[in-house]
């Protein structure tokens, strides 16, 4: 018998019902908007969300222009990674937040990214994170695919047919496990930052797709639990930080 799989619209609104229903899945994203706000470039240029979703970042953001594979309620403009409409240089930032492990083909959207972004330009983006123990949790709780033996930046049929689908290794695969396929490829874009987040918490807010096991008056006691684990990050975060920076760009001729 043959699933019939949900749209994007409809995989939106059960992530606008699961995003007002609990709290502490809000809180998380706040931090994690604040982590990414801060690390945007201030050169000249327009800023991009790529894949928006529910718009959680670009609210209250007027600078970002929030964007999406199909149309939705909340973005601005209809975005493809992989032909972002934008002149050369054109770009001061693309932001993506759990983004990066759906895309079909993630070798052309960075190239794409070299393309469009300015020089000191950058790619921000929060992606999950494959330690020891979130894969065993992922692959035990989470309903998208794990494949830590995909080659870096693979292009996959599968995910080119469902903007949902995802291999949510991929991010831990081409920037942490095989960085140096990215930085042969493209030298352009430097990677400037690589940050693990523990996000213990995040498992407990339910993500968007099951239940709140704490409530939110929780967030300040599993912040300082995670402090104190912090020196078990590698093996135990479930989050990354990426940021990549767009080195100076030829100088044309005259």
């Amino acid at each position: 018998m043959t699933t019939t799989k949900p749209t994007l619209n409809e995989h939106l609104g059960s992530q606008v019902r699961a995003w007002e229903s609990r709290p502490l899945l809000r809180r998380l994203y706040s931090d994690w908007y604040g982590l990414v706000e801060t690390r945007l470039s201030s050169v000249s240029g327009q800023s991009l969300e790529l894949g928006s979703g529910i718009g959680g970042f670009a609210q209250g953001r007027p600078a970002i222009i929030a964007t999406d594979v199909e149309e939705t309620p909340w973005a601005q403009m209809v975005v493809d990674g992989e032909n972002i409409p934008f002149d050369d240089g054109a770009i001061a930032n693309l932001v993506l937040i759990d983004v990066f492990h759906h895309l079909a083909a993630p070798g052309r959207f960075l190239a794409e990214a070299a393309r469009v972004l300015n020089s000191g330009g950058r790619v921000v983006m929060v992606e999950p994170y494959c330690s020891p123990l979130s894969t065993i949790a992922y692959r035990l709780f989470h309903e998208e695919d794990l494949d830590l033996s995909a080659e870096p930046l693979a292009e996959s049929a599968a995910l080119r047919d469902s903007p949902m689908d995802a291999n949510i290794a991929q991010p831990t695969i081409s920037f942490f496990r095989r960085p140096e396929a990215v930085r042969q490829a493209f030298p352009e874009l430097r990677v400037a930052e690589r940050r693990l987040i523990m996000s213990l918490a995040y498992v407990l807010s339910g993500g968007y797709s099951r239940s709140q096991l704490v409530p939110a008056s929780f967030y300040r006691p599993l912040m300082s639990i995670e402090r104190l684990l912090a020196p078990m990050t590698p093996l135990i975060a479930f989050r990354c930080l990426i940021v990549l920076e767009r080195t100076p760009r030829e100088t044309q001729p005259a």
